[in-house]
């Protein structure tokens, strides 16, 4: 499947999303004056950051495989290597005319959203009204060298949520201009599993792991939380009354009235 172009999004945007960028990294005042974010102690770092097998491991392989580089280079990352976590690994690739799209996806990643993903754009995983803002996080991560933890919540064809994680890698093809994202997707444990394939995914928090601080999860920023899209918006319950409902099986039938 051939890259789908950048659906009319304005390419300008990435300008004026820098310097937000820049302040969700550096907590200027936008983290304090606004009652949406706030500045979290050292355990909440910890705790919002990488919960899962999956994200852990890719992290720690993708700083020991950039070892002095701000990145890694991609002839550095071995699939053997990861074996054990390949079916929740996917690779972002990024071209002037397109934005990050799906290079490859492991197996259990195309298996939960039930299709495949190669060559699909990344932030069609997400509900329509965060697309935009799911490929600037993409765009920048490549861009500023900053490896960034997505919390999301996977909404399944009942309406059920599974609250999940992604993480975001840049690595780079040649030279240090990072050019491609290898990431994990993982949902956190302790959960149920889905009654159905999920179908999209919502944005929750964005964390940014600051490298040059500090090593290790000690080095990530607050995790900031993203405005909440309208598709996760809804009744309390309405999951578990769609579930029932798919679940019974009507018969035609019933009192047959005589034609007067």
């Amino acid at each position: 499947m051939f890259p789908q172009p950048g659906r009319g999004r304005n390419r300008n945007q990435s300008l004026t999303l820098t310097t937000d960028w820049h302040e969700t990294r550096s907590f200027l005042l936008k983290t304090t004056a606004h009652g949406d974010f706030r500045v979290g102690t050292e355990q909440n770092r910890l705790e919002l950051s990488m919960q899962t097998k999956a994200v852990t491991a890719l992290y720690d392989y993708w700083t020991r495989q950039r070892g002095d580089r701000t990145i890694p280079l991609r002839g550095t990352i071995e699939p053997a290597d990861i074996a054990s976590i390949l079916p929740d690994v996917f690779i972002l690739e990024h071209s002037r005319l397109a934005d990050p799209h799906f290079r490859l996806a492991g197996t259990r990643i195309c298996a939960q959203f039930a299709r495949e993903l190669k060559g699909a754009a990344f932030d069609q995983l997400f509900a329509p009204d965060q697309r935009n803002r799911v490929a600037r996080i993409a765009e920048n991560v490549m861009a500023h060298a900053a490896p960034a933890v997505m919390q999301v919540a996977l909404i399944d064809g009942t309406l059920e949520t599974t609250e999940a994680e992604i993480v975001l890698l840049p690595v780079a093809t040649k030279g240090r201009t990072a050019d491609r994202i290898i990431g994990a997707l993982a949902p956190l444990p302790g959960q149920p599993p889905p009654l159905a394939a999920f179908r999209y995914a919502t944005l929750g928090a964005l964390s940014v792991i600051d490298t040059s601080r500090m090593p290790g999860f000690s080095g990530s920023r607050p995790a900031v939380p993203m405005p909440t899209s309208i598709m996760a918006i809804r009744p309390a319950g309405l999951g578990q009354t769609m579930s029932r409902v798919l679940h019974l099986r009507i018969f035609e039938g019933g009192r047959q009235v005589d034609d007067a």
